[in-house]
């Protein structure tokens, strides 16, 4: 009889606190809506990732402390579509289809063991695209935001990266066509073998390279092209570094580099067409000084020992004052020579990243 009695009181506790009044409700998930993922969260490729675990063409180099790959994504997507992400995002969201657009809506990723958003597809070229609306956060502990083949960044919104290697890495081809991209830290803002910037307003912060064109193959010649948007360099190593070629035909371009090693605010191996001139200056900025040039202006948001203006209406051969918090800091000629370029010797083999080609390759 005790037996019954002790059973009922054990069913009638379990029923009140099941009705709500002592089981607190779980945390919300973030949001990922579109098309089904195919696979539940976590699930690497079918038959695992190649070559023992890994992502292909993962190279070590001195940048390269944690892989890119997470242990246990928060989500992975396996099937063609657009997604929108929204909320929190405790974890890497892994892309495993062809052709994915990630719609990144006040979405805030944090990913301790890899990249926070990584493109990966065996079954040939990858297209990941990434359209920015609202106010979003991406944290990698390898890359920010990855693509396996082409990696191309648009929309209105605005995203803040933090990267222990790249803020934004390709693995063929990177564009950057719109959205406020704020890279603030990062060892190199964007690496890619081809990188166009057609649009958008990015600011980056790099440890080494600003930007940087690499490929370990030898029979891609790597770019940078840039033909519209606005992009702020503050590097501690080349602004803008392209393994093979530069050409610039459009957009605003301020780069500041406080380089205690070698380093130049351009640095191109093998040539290049730049249609708009360039104003070139070696002086010491402080964090928060206002450059001017005529009435262009922008408060800088690091030291810098030297820099490179690239601006609307600066025609060559004209002489330009850049001011500094309104006193006067240099006198330039204006000019569509780069400087940095290489007058000779063959281009990097890829043994030291940001300098002569390495670096890039054909990680995701």
């Amino acid at each position: 009889m005790k037996k019954i009695i002790s059973v009922t009181i054990c069913v009638l506790l379990l029923a009140f606190f099941a009705a709500g009044c002592g089981i607190p409700e779980a945390s919300p998930s973030p949001t990922v809506s579109a098309p089904p993922t195919g696979g539940p969260p976590g699930a690497p490729p079918a038959g695992g990732f190649p070559n023992g675990g890994g992502f292909p063409f993962e190279e070590e180099t001195e940048k390269d402390s944690t892989s890119s790959e997470s242990e246990n994504p928060a989500q992975t997507i396996t099937k063609d579509g657009t997604y929108t992400i929204t909320g929190d995002v405790n974890g890497q969201i892994l892309v495993t289809a062809k052709t994915v657009t990630l719609i990144l809506d006040g979405a805030n990723i944090k990913c301790d063991d890899g990249s926070a958003i990584i493109g990966y597809y065996d079954g040939g070229k990858q297209k990941l695209t990434v359209e920015l609306r609202g106010t979003n956060t991406v944290s990698g502990a390898a890359h920010g935001i990855q693509g396996k083949d082409e990696l191309t960044v648009t929309g209105s919104g605005t995203v803040s990266i933090s990267a222990a290697k790249d803020g934004l890495h390709g693995g063929d081809k990177l564009t950057v066509a719109g959205g406020n991209i704020n890279i603030v830290s990062s060892y190199e803002g964007i690496e890619a073998p081809e990188i166009i910037i057609s649009g958008g307003n990015t600011v980056i912060h790099a440890s080494d390279d600003g930007i940087n064109a690499a490929t370990d193959d030898k029979t891609v010649t790597p770019s940078i092209t840039i033909t519209g948007g606005e992009l702020t360099v503050y590097s501690n190593s080349d602004g803008i570094d392209s393994n093979g070629t530069l050409s610039v035909a459009g957009g605003t371009v301020a780069i500041f580099i406080n380089a205690p090693r070698d380093g130049d605010t351009t640095d191109v191996e093998r040539g290049g067409s730049v249609a708009r001139a360039m104003l070139y200056a070696t002086a010491s900025v402080a964090a928060g000084t206002k450059i001017s040039v005529g009435d262009w202006s922008i408060v800088t948001e690091s030291a810098a020992t030297s820099l490179c203006l690239i601006l609307p209406g600066v025609e060559s051969g004209q002489t330009y004052r850049i001011t500094a918090d309104g006193a006067l800091l240099a006198e330039t000629a204006a000019t569509v020579t780069i400087q940095g370029m290489m007058t000779g010797g063959a281009p990097g083999t890829g043994t030291e990243p940001g300098r002569g080609g390495g670096g890039g390759g054909k990680r995701p």
